[in-house]
């Protein structure tokens, strides 16, 4: 979830995700603000969050040996999925061979002294990077631009931008009708194609088209 945020702001599109037959695991945060031991400093955040998602990913070896891994963030929590996919920030190199790709709503962009030149060269899985042309966080991505750096600066090879014409920084959360419609169908064939090693899914994604979507392929 995003800074200060929570899972549960993104209930439905899990919920999709549960549905198509994919087990979620959504941890909530210390920054959050529905934690109830709540630490909003950046550094701890941080800090915790990459401890969280360590947990997190031995649960899932735990309960679900063997099986694939995607892992998804929006904001700040997209940066720790990135992270999680060979994504390297000053804190040194955190990614698992079990993540078989990513997904990223708004990533974070880059984060003055957390993220280097390099971080995201090191990225070369599959990944997915889902923004709006108004989807900006003043002083920290003042251009909706920010978020398509990890599309930009990572290896070329399976890698897909979708870009919503008039979307914001809560699209994952607020999205209704044919645009969630949209979301739902990019981000299962994007699960199917890469989780499943489902070739038709990854034809579909390829495909993917929409009215008011910018699509960008590398």
């Amino acid at each position: 979830h995003g800074f200060g945020g929570a899972p549960e702001a993104y209930g439905r599109l899990l919920t999709a995700w549960a549905r198509h037959g994919f087990t979620i695991i959504a941890p909530l945060h210390v920054d959050s603000q529905k934690h109830p031991n709540r630490d909003a400093t950046g550094q701890v955040a941080f800090l915790t969050r990459l401890e969280d998602l360590s947990v997190a990913r031995a649960e899932a070896a735990r309960t679900h040996p063997g099986k694939p891994l995607i892992v998804a963030g929006h904001s700040f929590g997209s940066l720790m999925s990135l992270i999680e996919g060979g994504a390297v920030t000053v804190a040194g190199p955190m990614g698992d061979p079990a993540v078989k790709g990513v997904i990223a709503f708004s990533s974070a962009g880059n984060i003055p002294n957390v993220v280097t030149p390099e971080t995201y060269s090191t990225l070369a899985g599959p990944l997915l990077v889902i923004t709006g042309d108004r989807d900006l966080v003043p002083g920290f991505a003042d251009d909706w631009r920010d978020h398509r750096i990890p599309f930009d600066a990572s290896p070329a090879g399976e890698k897909t931008l979708l870009i919503f014409a008039g979307a914001d920084h809560q699209l994952p959360g607020t999205a209704e009708g044919a645009r969630f419609d949209q979301i739902v169908q990019a981000t299962e064939d994007f699960l199917d194609g890469y989780a499943l090693n489902d070739a038709s899914a990854r034809a579909r994604l390829q495909a993917f088209a929409a009215d008011g979507v910018t699509v960008e392929r590398r």
